[in-house]
């Protein structure tokens, strides 16, 4: 039975997110007009205004791929370390309050209802988007909690995105750079990464992960013109893999501060381990930044405890059930990469669910294989992909494919297809991925609260 106090939180919380999905942007919309309509000279005002709530050490990550694993990562790190964090993500999977995290959870209904309405009541906030209002919110609770450090994950980009509106930052990450949101920020792979670069905004350690030499040579460049120092994951880290399983993997990892034997994450396939080797080098540099060595217990326990749901996330054992979302190409490639490392059974039963406005046919490409067979359904989200234009792309490769009305009803003649032997794979937005979740785990969202 629910405590009045609580019913009343959560009548709060479904009032103020409804007041901010009405504040719609691209990521309501999806139309690149409203990003293009971005500039960060409102927020910087209103910071100015309100006493700067941004200032405090920070870690600022970018890119296309792995940017939220690595923000989780490396606030889960710096508060093992004892530091109190914030961290910000987005897109939330089921609720809007868990874009915010203070000390790795998600600030209460409560909390954010009250956070929300104090912004928006705002006449100067009038015209911003929900990103806009949600990022500064998160600055607030850092405040009033008293957080030492903040680890910001980009909405989108990075130079124009509204998380580089702090003045000044201890570590810049840039994950892999690809092909995404090409009609906003460009359709070569060094426009976007110029992007990108863009949230290295003064002096700082610039942290980058493997990526394209094009995008590498643009990220250099901004690094030598802000004064900032470079280190490549990939040249100044070593790692050698130790075990891969469906509950996550076990590496060695030598960073320029000590040799760790034996590190375990939650987290599976080869581009985690890459994305925690990453995490650890921003979180020594951090630290080290501040005059402090970071303790190799607090790297363990950060790393051991990260959670991060819908990114191939085992929901269910019979039938194996892996959601995972994605919407690139490479991550495309990067989930059959940690398909094949696990040694999930070739007889699989994808449920695919994409938003438009993404290379259906490269990630499909990427994704699929002929011994696959796909149910194509779409999420539900006003940007969905047409199902016949994802069904033609997945014709394309072979693979048997079939529509469905909606993600559960695909979830349901999948799993009946896979049987107890074989494996069920929920890939797509993370739309897609959530409506799976919510359906096999009985987890309540936003959408059963009338709020999506």
């Amino acid at each position: 039975m629910t405590s009045a106090p609580d019913d009343t939180a959560l009548h709060a919380y479904v009032a103020a997110a409804r007041r901010l999905m009405a504040r719609g942007g691209f990521e309501r919309t999806g139309d690149p007009s409203d990003a293009r309509r971005w500039g960060l000279e409102g927020t910087r005002d209103w910071l100015d205004a309100h006493g700067r709530p941004d200032e405090r050490l920070t870690v600022h990550v970018a890119g296309s791929k792995g940017k939220g694993s690595v923000a989780t990562m490396v606030e889960a790190i710096l508060r093992a370390a004892g530091a109190r964090t914030m961290l910000t993500t987005s897109p939330d999977l089921h609720q809007k309050h868990e874009r915010i995290a203070i000390d790795g959870r998600s600030v209460d209904y409560a909390d954010f209802a009250r956070l929300a309405n104090h912004v928006l009541d705002d006449p100067a906030t009038e015209a911003w988007s929900l990103f806009e209002v949600v990022t500064v919110m998160a600055w607030l609770a850092a405040a009033e909690a008293g957080c030492d450090w903040q680890v910001l994950e980009v909405g989108l980009g990075g130079r124009l995105d509204t998380t580089n509106a702090v003045r000044a930052k201890s570590v810049a990450v840039i994950t892999p750079i690809d092909l995404e949101h090409t009609a906003i920020l460009g359709d070569t792979i060094p426009l976007i990464a110029g992007e990108k670069a863009g949230i290295i905004t003064g002096p700082c350690a610039v942290v980058v992960s493997p990526m394209r030499a094009s995008a590498l040579d643009v990220v250099r460049a901004k690094v030598d013109a802000s004064g900032s120092t470079l280190y490549e994951a990939t040249e100044v880290c070593a790692m050698r893999p130790l075990s891969q399983r469906l509950d996550g993997q076990e590496f060695d990892l030598r960073t320029p501060l000590r040799t760790y034997r034996k590190l375990r994450v939650p987290l599976v396939g080869p581009h985690q381990a890459e994305n925690a080797a990453t995490a650890v080098l921003a979180a020594e540099l951090a630290v080290g930044r501040q005059g402090d060595e970071l303790p190799e217990a607090a790297v363990r326990e950060g790393l051991a405890g990260v959670r991060w749901p819908g990114r191939f996330e085992v929901a269910r054992q019979r039938p194996l059930t892996i959601l995972d979302g994605m919407h690139t190409p490479l991550a495309a490639r990067r989930f059959r990469q940690a398909l094949e490392a696990t040694g999930v059974t070739p007889r699989r039963v994808v449920v695919l669910g994409l938003l438009a406005g993404k290379d259906i046919e490269a990630v499909v490409q990427a994704l699929v294989g002929e011994q696959d067979e796909v149910i194509v359904a779409p999420p539900d989200s006003s940007r969905a992909a047409d199902t016949a234009e994802v069904l033609r792309a997945v014709r394309e490769t072979g693979a048997p494919a079939q529509p469905a009305p909606s993600i559960a009803a695909a979830l349901e003649r999948a799993e009946a297809l896979a049987g107890e032997r074989g494996a069920v794979l929920v890939a797509g937005s993370l739309y897609t991925v959530a409506e799976a979740r919510e359906a096999l785990l009985g987890i309540t969202g936003d959408r059963a609260l009338g709020i999506r």
